[in-house]
């Protein structure tokens, strides 16, 4: 083997095989680089637009939380104003069936159910309680609108009958109004078993609701630190409506 051959063929393609091995590690260094780089900013794309889902069924369950809260404080404050008003015009000797007017409306009122996307969100971040709570309070909420419509219906129901069995006036100063009947004793239990059935409705109607406004609040005023656990940013705070000073009606 002459040197010429070596110089002229060996050494070329030693360095050419060389090169082309380097080269090649170069660039599957450079490809695999990249190719890191681009994983990344999916995953980080990822986390942030989770984050973003996150947060916007938080805010999602703060609105409804919100909602169902102050409409039960608001349905709270206007029995006790009733009550209240009943009283203080010389009426507190009535029973609570009288003292208390039907809600005008209540039956176009809708229950508020939480999504199975907005409660995961307490789920995944190990509040479960947080989750039985919001579920229980979407049913009080259902029940509590069950009964205020109810109790309009037997009110509303009651008003005609009696009046048609008697003679009704009503007192302009105040809006009650009364009616005088003269019954037979069948026609006089009968009236009498209802307007009885329908106060027993009335008490249980109003303790229920005060305890359900109660636990409204509780669950509502706990969303900040409950959702600041597990979320950045900035978290809504509830505002409840202001109590009434009066005592539960009895």
């Amino acid at each position: 083997m002459s040197m010429e051959w070596v110089k002229d063929v060996v050494i070329p393609l030693v360095s050419g095989i060389g090169g082309a091995v380097v080269g090649a590690g170069a660039s599957y260094f450079a490809s695999s680089r990249l190719a890191k780089l681009a994983a990344n900013e999916v995953l980080a794309r990822d986390r942030a637009a989770r984050a973003d889902q996150d947060k916007r069924a938080a805010h999602q369950v703060f609105v409804k939380l919100h909602a169902i809260a102050n409409s039960l404080g608001s349905f709270q404050k206007q029995t006790l104003e009733m009550v209240a008003k009943a009283d203080s015009d010389g009426n507190g000797h009535m029973p609570l069936y009288q003292r208390l007017s039907p809600f005008a409306g209540i039956e176009r009122e809708h229950s508020i159910e939480f999504s199975a996307e907005e409660l995961a969100v307490y789920i995944g971040a190990s509040r479960a309680d947080y989750v039985d709570d919001l579920l229980l309070l979407s049913r009080r909420y259902a029940a509590c609108l069950a009964s205020l419509d109810t109790f309009a219906k037997l009110k509303t129901d009651l008003h005609f009958e009696m009046a048609r069995l008697g003679q009704t006036t009503r007192d302009t100063a105040t809006g009650v109004s009364t009616t005088r009947m003269h019954l037979s004793p069948e026609v006089g239990n009968y009236i009498k078993v209802k307007t009885e059935e329908l106060d027993l409705f009335a008490q249980e109607m109003c303790r229920l609701l005060s305890d359900y406004d109660a636990f409204a609040r509780n669950v509502a005023q706990r969303f900040d630190e409950v959702t600041r656990g597990f979320l950045e940013g900035p978290i809504p705070a509830f505002q409840p409506l202001k109590a009434s000073p009066a005592d539960p009606p009895e």
